[in-house]
């Protein structure tokens, strides 16, 4: 291969696609057993009955894969965080990243189901989580903002796009890597009706970071994708 192909090759990352099945492995492993753990020292009979602090906390058993491979990738193989994984931040991407992502929310989100809105007259798709949002207390809502709101972007954006977009960019073209890696987003988070609008905002996150070179206003975008729809649910 020439100096000039800009195309990757899978020599020239430090990881590849084992890592990225591992890492969604662990996290399927560690939440199926917290969770398991919940309802037996709970007591709880189905997922609903569980308060909105225990499925906050659901989501950090999550982290142990995606985040625990990349630190692995740090420690093991000399991985950069900011040279190879793009953890690098302006001062601009907080403002630009944060209405990026809140306009996705707010705006594109609705368009985006509005046709099956249409065809569908008792579609809710925020219904379970506002169902949950109901029942929440002070703890809660604090466990929520602080997992979904703040924790969440930092953890995804790591492996989403600083790890799986990368490892697809090394063996396809960067468009190819962009759909995949949203797709596989999307289906991470096991939400089928949420489905569509995930696979989007990957897509939006993704062509953040292709353009940026790093993940800076991609993590912002997602914290306000998801400090939105936190704080919609919330007052409405």
């Amino acid at each position: 291969m020439s100096a000039a192909d800009p195309s990757p090759t899978a020599d020239r990352l430090a990881w590849g696609l084992s890592h990225v099945v591992v890492g969604l492995v662990l996290s399927l492993v560690a939440s199926t057993v917290f969770m398991a753990f919940a309802f037996v020292a709970g007591g709880y009979s189905t997922a609903e009955d569980m308060p909105l602090s225990v499925i906050a906390l659901s989501q950090v058993p999550l982290w142990t894969g995606l985040l625990g491979v990349p630190l692995w990738l740090v420690r093991a193989r000399g991985v950069g965080w900011a040279q190879d994984l793009g953890w690098a931040f302006r001062r601009s991407d907080a403002l630009s990243g944060l209405a990026i992502g809140v306009g996705a929310q707010a705006v594109l989100v609705p368009l985006l189901y509005l046709p099956l809105l249409l065809l569908v007259d008792d579609l809710d798709v925020s219904g379970p989580a506002r169902e949950l949002v109901d029942k929440a207390d002070g703890l809660g809502i604090a466990l929520l903002f602080l997992v979904v709101a703040a924790g969440s972007p930092l953890v995804e954006e790591v492996f989403f796009r600083g790890l799986v977009l990368k490892a697809l960019e090394a063996r396809w073209q960067p468009r190819t890597a962009l759909v995949a890696s949203s797709l596989v987003f999307g289906a991470a988070h096991f939400q089928p009706l949420q489905f569509p609008a995930l696979v989007m905002f990957g897509l939006i996150a993704g062509v953040l970071v292709q353009r940026d070179g790093r993940l800076g206003r991609a993590v912002w975008a997602h914290v306000g994708f998801n400090s939105w729809t936190v704080g919609v649910l919330l007052v409405v």
